[in-house]
């Protein structure tokens, strides 16, 4: 195919477009070299090749990052075949990095596609991609974080490298993750990050735990469910990280998880917060979390409302919480006087969920214990700032 430079007018433009789309159809007729101000430019690809496509890393990772560049700059109509190049040339690069898993090739095949920016332009790409290309682009991104979390070596350092000096590349992954078209994907490659110790530290140093907080309220239900299940893995999966970040970011942290608590529109979301913040409150890595936040008045009054949610599991869900200030041996005076001002109310309140919770053991001996302290309380310890209402 030689050189082509589409004419000036947008028509003239649409219409070149499409004979170049037509041109690449089949397979590596020609690679998209540049897109400039004077149009869209094809050179023919050297008859050396591995398998239909580039032979060497370089060129193969420079033929999808021009051919990325194509698919965003195409018409809505002429999308088809630059996407269909995409995805022929990524499972190009997904073959070789399979067939040389373990070799010195793969982590040069890795080191270019970095090198050339290619993850940065698939991402870029994906949402203009169509189903099965963009499939293929999120695998292609996935194999890359996976070579750090699993294997580890050069090729994983590369990775490391080259995330942390892309931070726009978190940004568009949780943007990604608000996108009813790619939201799963982008999803389940953050999760795919948050294995890797220095790829959370990056996705946690971008923000993302308060952006897929907010993103757990979103109008959208699937995608206000992923993005919580991304956030839960976002906090467990690195533990020790993660509980850093909470006690740096606590005054904006637990207002915005709260908000997950108090809201009624996604019962779905509220008990899987409620029982994630159990969880990671009773984690030893939270242990100094826990000790500041079972201190604060306001926090206890979010879970004693929530002790008289109109779920029966929201309730109980909250005991787990709620027990906590209970148990806590050095109970500031403000929440001692509220907890004994409320007692006989919060004591009947938890009779009611000897029925609830049968055949539990260790619920059992848990809710005994803290009507037992609920009950050795003695009226008089404090200045409550509000009456329950249970």
């Amino acid at each position: 195919l030689k050189r082509t430079t589409c004419s000036s007018g947008k028509g003239a433009r649409r219409a070149c477009q499409h004979r170049l789309m037509a041109a690449v159809a089949s397979p590596w007729a020609a690679l998209f070299h540049s897109w400039g101000s004077s149009g869209l430019q094809v050179q023919k690809e050297p008859a050396t090749c591995w398998a239909g496509a580039p032979e060497r890393p370089q060129d193969l990772a420079q033929a999808i990052t021009d051919s990325t560049r194509c698919v965003v700059s195409a018409a809505k109509d002429a999308k088809a075949a630059p996407s269909k190049l995409v995805g022929k040339l990524v499972n190009s690069a997904l073959d070789r990095l399979d067939a040389q898993r373990n070799g010195q090739a793969s982590a040069g095949l890795i080191a270019q596609l970095l090198a050339k920016d290619v993850p940065r332009k698939l991402l870029e790409s994906l949402q203009a991609l169509e189903f099965e290309n963009r499939k293929s682009a999120a695998r292609l991104l996935d194999v890359l974080v996976r070579r750090v979390t699993k294997q580890g070596g050069e090729a994983a350092v590369q990775v490391e490298e080259y995330v942390k000096s892309h931070p726009v590349l978190v940004s568009q992954l949780l943007e990604g993750c608000e996108n009813q078209e790619v939201f799963f994907l982008c999803a389940q490659l953050v999760r795919s990050c948050v294995e890797s110790e220095e790829l959370t530290k990056a996705m946690l140093e971008a923000g993302s735990a308060p952006h897929l907080l907010g993103l757990a309220t979103h109008d959208n239900f699937d995608i206000s469910s992923e993005a919580f299940a991304t956030f839960q893995d976002l906090m467990l999966s690195q533990k020790r990280l993660a509980a850093n970040y909470v006690q740096d970011h606590s005054d904006r942290f637990f207002p915005a998880y709260h908000a997950l608590l108090t809201q009624d529109s996604n019962y779905v979301i509220q008990r899987q917060a409620l029982r994630l913040l159990a969880e990671l409150l009773l984690a030893p890595d939270f242990q100094p979390i826990m000790s500041e936040y079972v201190k604060n008045v306001q926090y206890l009054q979010i879970h004693m409302n929530l002790l008289i949610n109109d779920s029966v599991a929201i309730q109980l869900e909250a005991f787990h919480i709620f027990k906590l200030f209970v148990a806590n041996p050095y109970k500031p005076p403000r929440v001692q006087g509220i907890l004994t001002k409320n007692r006989k109310g919060l004591l009947r309140k938890l009779r009611t969920f000897h029925d609830k919770q049968k055949g539990d053991a260790n619920f059992a001996t848990d809710l005994a214990a803290i009507m037992d302290a609920l009950a050795a309380m003695e009226v008089g310890g404090g200045n409550p700032v509000a009456e329950w209402r249970g």
